[in-house]
């Protein structure tokens, strides 16, 4: 996320919550995919702080003349802000997107969300080598000519994503950390730009 992220740590920290569905109870920042329509949310989670002045009302004005101003640039609502609260240290930012595509170009980033199949399709590398929770390794190429319609999130940013069906395998920079989530592990994250991993990283599900 380049855009988005950058744009809000202006405000400095950011947290989302879903305030209803899918991700209503994550604690950091998360990306779900729809598997049905290809729809994105997005919950950005991060601390308020005692150096944090900006009000909710503040807060909120802020991400949705943003969100305004990226719509009427692109010439259609591919963002749309769904909440934005801050509660006691948090602060918490609900966005929605119609798509991968409208994900990625409002955080300026490389996002997919498909099928393995379509994946390859879209010039993506799944030659390499992909780990399941209990350490066993599949090679890409074995894994998309056995499960070619296997659903797979690819993307650069340090976040956790949440799915719907048991997390199955994941790129070597990942980490699954539950059933249906995995994230960026931290010695894989760009410290230093603090908004990348340092390969794309791959989540893939049923």
């Amino acid at each position: 996320m380049r855009k988005g992220r950058k744009l809000l740590m202006l405000c400095t920290s950011v947290l989302f919550l879903g305030g209803c569905g899918k991700l209503a109870d994550v604690d950091r920042t998360t990306v779900y995919v729809d598997p049905d329509n290809g729809a994105v949310q997005e919950a950005i989670v991060e601390e308020y702080t005692d150096e944090d002045t900006y009000s909710e009302k503040e807060l909120e004005t802020f991400v949705r003349e943003d969100a305004d101003a990226y719509n009427e640039a692109s010439g259609d609502k591919v963002v749309t802000v769904s909440g934005v609260k801050i509660s006691g240290d948090e602060v918490r930012i609900q966005l929605r997107y119609p798509d991968s595509q409208a994900y990625a170009g409002y955080h300026r980033t490389d996002f997919f969300a498909g099928t393995l199949a379509g994946a390859q399709e879209n010039g993506y590398d799944l030659s390499g080598t992909f780990l399941a929770a209990d350490g066993t390794q599949i090679g890409g190429t074995e894994l998309l000519s056995a499960h070619p319609d296997y659903h797979v999130v690819i993307f650069e940013e340090p976040v956790q994503i949440l799915t719907d069906s048991p997390v199955l395998y994941v790129s070597a920079n990942m980490e699954i950390t539950s059933e249906t989530t995995a994230q960026a592990a931290e010695e894989n994250v760009n410290q230093e730009v603090g908004v990348v991993t340092t390969e794309k990283a791959y989540v893939i599900y049923e």
